[in-house]
């Protein structure tokens, strides 16, 4: 039982021995304030309710937790892919999307969000990959720790210039995108727009 359902249970068992408890002499109890046992009465009920809500509430949650899976994987960007028919978005990291274009650093324009995908596609071959869930994307798409053969792909993407931290998601990846900068690797070769700025500004355009 949590911290927090034992205190509540505590705090009805109180206010139940309360409300039960025998009358004492008038000589041994304070005067009673009409409405008091009507008052513990009305605290009481929405103290079990509560404690009710929070005892089924991990229920609920390990009810609705996605499950891991693993298998082939499609690569339907550089983060994310698809398995058995779910479509997962690779934790903490952001790639360009597929039609993105960046400048290397001769300042040469190149198809990075196609790079990142076929990066990440070479990584896989066609070896299995196991995903546990981390939780959702903004677009509601589940977020997971993927591996093949017990590497983080996330790393690897970010490691090697094809895709970013996703800073405001985890922090998870951040030594390897300070390396891949200090390197100048993939995206850090050139010049390249945020990718979640870039699908910002394509919204705020498309919505004028």
């Amino acid at each position: 039982m949590s911290l927090t359902a034992t205190i509540l249970l505590i705090y009805a068992a109180c206010l139940v021995g309360t409300i039960a408890s025998p009358a004492r002499s008038n000589a041994d109890r304070p005067p009673e304030e009409p409405g008091t046992r009507r008052l513990l009465a009305a605290l009481l009920i929405p103290a079990l309710a509560l404690l009710a809500g929070v005892q089924a509430l991990p229920a609920r949650a390990g009810e609705a937790a996605p499950q891991a899976v693993s298998g082939p994987a499609t690569v339907i960007d550089g983060s994310t892919l698809e398995i058995g028919g779910r479509r997962l978005r690779l934790h903490g990291i952001d790639a360009p999307d597929l039609d993105q274009t960046c400048s290397d650093g001769h300042e040469r324009d190149y198809s990075c969000g196609r790079g990142a995908a076929e990066a990440l596609a070479a990584r896989i071959g066609g070896e299995s990959v196991s995903c546990e869930p981390r939780g959702a994307a903004a677009d509601g798409t589940v977020t997971a720790l993927c591996r093949r053969d017990g590497d983080d792909l996330a790393a690897w993407m970010v490691s090697n210039g094809y895709a970013i931290a996703d800073r405001s998601v985890s922090a998870a990846y951040e030594a390897q995108d300070r390396r891949a900068w200090g390197r100048r690797v993939g995206l850090w070769s050139g010049v390249f727009e945020i990718p979640a700025e870039r699908r910002r500004m394509r919204r705020l355009s498309a919505a004028l």
